[in-house]
């Protein structure tokens, strides 16, 4: 009996307690109910940012939205209400967030349905871009340039990891405007009718992958540094090459200078190495063989501007010493024969015990001539490919049609030999 009363108390004390406890926890949300029913407007399925130039563009996605009447967007200080058509079905919307100051911002986005209710907030983030973007692009830079017939080629530098596309506008043989575009991952450019080194070039940028506004750059003109085509390229003059007159035995085809442009480095310009008649030699009575200095003078067809050269001696040959490179001072109309086979100013003693070349040339001074540079090439040879003197001519103002090459002396018995000579122009 005993033990069913105090069955009967536990269930009271239970009862009583969960009594207790369903006060507390009405106690908490009464205030809610008070205040009736709480309805939300749907969230939007999702949203974008894109940057763009001194503004945002804001895309967003609504599903079965057909009450949504506005997405209302909210950032810094400011804010953008914007009207929707409402949908049962998917649908997007793109517009513009007009954000002058170029930087990263913040935005909270709801959406109000046509009974006033909210959706709950969500954050997205966007980037402004502007002036200080735009100041710090420059255009794509050409790497190498070169003319092939009536085309011409560009090489172009590793492009900035935010370039879209370059474009290329210049005029071709016929006067007709052109313009080719460039995209970025192009290394190499052919544009077809391009005559010459002188074109414009601009480049797009996106600040970002997916932004919507491109920056552009205004055209900018190039004259890039090129390799000088050769093939309207002659010789001028050259005192020396084997198989000259006097010399009748000789392959007259044998070492003439016009080998330094052929594209060909196993073939070389190679000095006279007949020994001669005593006399035979004009300038040099004594002589067998026509000493140092040689010189050699190339006719380009059209003037140029000289930026640097190229010098390629003989391979596995060390002859050639050292290789002096001049252009002209004066205008070109203005070379008189001597100026043409003046043979330079550097001093040059032969070996008195050798009727070879028993020859002393003092040096002569010309002022129709300037030097570009000078190179020594060293005593040990290559024995596969040929060695080269380049000279920097850039800062000389060279502006002429010919070149004159004087090489003053020799590791041979008056020998020297060249494989290939380069000019490149801007």
């Amino acid at each position: 009996m005993m033990k069913r009363i105090n069955q009967c108390v536990s269930t009271v004390i239970i009862a009583l307690a969960a009594l207790v406890s369903c006060d507390n926890m009405t106690s908490i949300y009464q205030k809610y109910l008070e205040e009736g029913e709480i309805f939300y407007a749907p969230k939007l399925d999702s949203i974008k940012f894109y940057a763009g130039n001194n503004q945002v563009y804001f895309k967003f996605w609504t599903f079965n939205a057909t009450n949504v009447k506005t997405v209302d967007l909210y950032w810094d200080e400011d804010s953008l209400i914007v009207p929707v058509t409402p949908s049962s079905g998917w649908d997007s919307v793109m517009v513009t967030v007009p954000c002058k100051t170029e930087k990263s911002y913040t935005f909270k986005i709801r959406t109000t349905d046509i009974f006033g209710n909210h959706s709950l907030w969500i954050t997205g983030f966007g980037n402004s871009y502007g002036n200080l973007f735009q100041q710090s692009l420059a255009n794509r830079t050409v790497k190498s340039f070169t003319l092939a017939g009536n085309d011409g080629e560009i090489s172009w530098f590793p492009p900035a990891a935010t370039l879209v596309r370059s474009e290329i506008r210049y005029t071709d043989g016929s006067q007709q405007e052109q313009t080719v575009v460039v995209p970025s991952s192009q290394n190499t450019t052919k544009c077809t009718g391009l005559p010459n080194n002188r074109f414009e070039v601009r480049s797009f940028f996106l600040p970002e992958p997916d932004a919507i506004d491109t920056f552009a750059i205004s055209w900018e003109s190039v004259r890039p540094l090129y390799q000088v085509p050769r093939s309207g390229w002659s010789v001028k003059y050259v005192n020396s090459w084997h198989g000259m007159p006097p010399a009748t035995s000789i392959n007259a085809t044998e070492g003439p200078a016009e080998y330094v442009f052929d594209g060909l480095n196993n073939t070389h310009w190679h000095t006279s190495y007949t020994n001669f008649a005593v006399g035979a030699i004009q300038i040099c009575d004594v002589c067998t063989r026509i000493p140092p200095p040689h010189t050699l003078v190339l006719d380009f067809g059209e003037p140029i501007d000289i930026v640097q050269v190229e010098v390629y001696r003989r391979i596995n040959n060390n002859n050639t010493q050292t290789v002096i490179v001049y252009a002209p001072a004066v205008d070109d109309e203005l070379l008189t024969n001597d100026d043409i086979e003046w043979l330079g100013n550097v001093p040059y003693t032969g070996n008195g015990a050798s009727p070879l070349f028993n020859y002393h040339f003092p040096g002569i001074t010309n002022s129709n001539w300037k030097e570009l540079g000078r190179y020594d090439f060293p005593s040990t040879a290559n024995a596969t490919l040929p060695d080269v003197g380049i000279y920097d001519a850039s800062g000389k103002n060279a502006r002429s049609r010919y070149l004159k090459l004087i090489l003053p002396n020799s590791r041979s018995a008056a020998n020297v030999s060249i494989a290939e000579i380069y000019v490149l122009g801007r």
